[in-house]
């Protein structure tokens, strides 16, 4: 629940790392760690994915409380009261299932102003009639707060074993969409194709051209990390790697793939790649990293 990092032998290694028998194992640990969704791919008892999966919905669950906070607020200043009534709107309204779906999606910023404004736009011309007769068929709010999962919602699709965004178009064979089991085929002309694991073509396509399929997989993009880069540049100081590294590891509990900072007469330039789950969460962590002292400018690299 505390694991920040592993030794195996004396060295530093990956947490996926596997072990061989006689292997001396030290684990490096942090109050402020948190378990995370992508141990679970290389997680190999029950009993510890168990326990993972636990503390994911323990954290999930906060979040989802802070978010009902935030989304009480935030819907006040467009003179709109949560209740009831518009719960199951906005649970309607963002194509989710339950209301921890929402108040959950808001805590970690999937859920953006902008989108409430829509919302707002819509619900002030009479939203709710428009939407009445499909929001009596649902249950009402007490029976969705009772469903304490949240679900997943297939809206990303990615690609490899680093999860990468490509373009990519279906195919008419078998019509796969979000959530089915997928592989993506490079055409010649089209680019990526998407099959169904199942489609009729399939084990001709991963038979006769194997060099051209690419795996992927449907992923809930509230819960999907990205890889980005931020570019900062300051005043030297002691202690300046220290606090950067505090703030992305122990403060806000991100994966932090890559550290590169220089200094040359008092003056630093550096990268950090890191893991976030969307835009909001990298602006939070822009704008902690601007408040260093020291630190005069903080921007996300576009590649």
């Amino acid at each position: 629940m505390r694991c920040r990092g592993v030794k195996v032998n004396g060295k530093l290694v990956p947490m996926s790392k596997v072990l061989k028998s006689g292997d001396q194992v030290e684990i490096i640990t942090s109050i402020h760690q948190k378990p995370k969704l992508s141990w679970l791919d290389f997680i190999v008892t029950a009993r510890a994915k168990s326990k993972i999966k636990n503390a994911l919905k323990l954290e999930q669950k906060k979040i989802a409380d802070e978010g009902k906070e935030i989304l009480t607020r935030k819907l006040r200043h467009l003179k709109i009261t949560l209740n009831e009534k518009v719960v199951n709107e906005l649970v309607n309204y963002f194509k989710l299932k339950t209301s921890l779906d929402l108040f959950y999606r808001v805590g970690n910023g999937s859920i953006e102003n902008k989108d409430l404004k829509s919302y707002a736009s819509l619900h002030n011309n009479a939203f709710y009639n428009f939407f009445k007769n499909k929001i009596r068929r649902k249950k009402n709010l007490t029976d969705i707060q009772n469903q304490d999962e949240i679900t997943s919602k297939y809206d990303a699709l990615v690609f490899g074993h680093d999860e990468e965004r490509l373009d990519y178009t279906t195919s008419k064979c078998c019509n796969p969409i979000p959530g089915d089991k997928v592989f993506g085929f490079v055409t010649v002309n089209d680019g990526i194709k998407i099959h169904k694991k199942d489609c009729p073509n399939a084990v001709s396509l991963q038979a006769r051209f194997a060099y051209r399929i690419i795996s992927a997989h449907w992923v809930d993009s509230s819960q999907q990390g990205f890889k980005c880069t931020v570019l900062i540049s300051g005043v030297d100081d002691k202690g300046l790697v220290n606090k950067v590294t505090k703030i992305i590891s122990d403060n806000m509990s991100l994966d932090m793939h890559s550290l590169n900072i220089s200094g040359n007469l008092g003056h630093f330039e550096g990268k950090i790649t890191v893991t976030v789950k969307n835009i909001s969460q990298l602006n939070k962590l822009i704008e902690k990293i601007k408040s260093i002292e020291g630190v005069e400018k903080v921007s996300r690299i576009v590649e």
